[in-house]
């Protein structure tokens, strides 16, 4: 017993790092998890707004084929078209007006299911079915 208290009595005349050290750790180490959560969390919302672009860029590049075939085959005399496609993922507007005797003025919207809206213009040259003056609206 003796002993015992000459180890308290000891105790008695520290400074105290230990606590404080202790403390400092437990601060940095909820920090340090914190802004992992925080990461985590902006990870998400990335992956969920690149979703959108993707299902929205897959629905375009659907639509442009689409298009480019319409066009390509449009008889001489027709000024404009117009057209509302359905896919499984969405659905895509396009519409055409001849500038020129092979140049289309082309705009498309498409739209997700998710609601998720990507438009679009440019202009399609009939005889070398190229896209040019790529615009895309926000």
């Amino acid at each position: 017993m003796k002993r015992l208290s000459r180890l308290f009595d000891h105790m008695k005349n520290e400074q105290g790092v230990i606590l404080p050290f202790t403390v400092m750790c437990a601060l940095f180490i909820s920090a340090l998890f914190l802004h992992a959560v925080a990461l985590y969390h902006t990870d998400i919302q990335f992956f969920e707004e690149e979703k959108k672009w993707y299902e929205a860029d897959y629905l375009m590049k659907q639509t442009l084929i689409h298009v480019k075939q319409t066009l390509a085959n449009a008889p001489e005399n027709v000024p404009s078209l117009s057209q509302t496609i359905s896919f499984p993922r969405g659905r895509a507007t396009y519409h055409a007006t001849k500038n020129g005797a092979d140049v289309w003025f082309v705009n498309v919207s498409c739209i997700t299911n998710a609601q998720f809206r990507y438009d679009v213009q440019f202009q399609f040259h009939v005889l070398t079915n190229d896209i040019s003056g790529w615009k895309e609206l926000y």
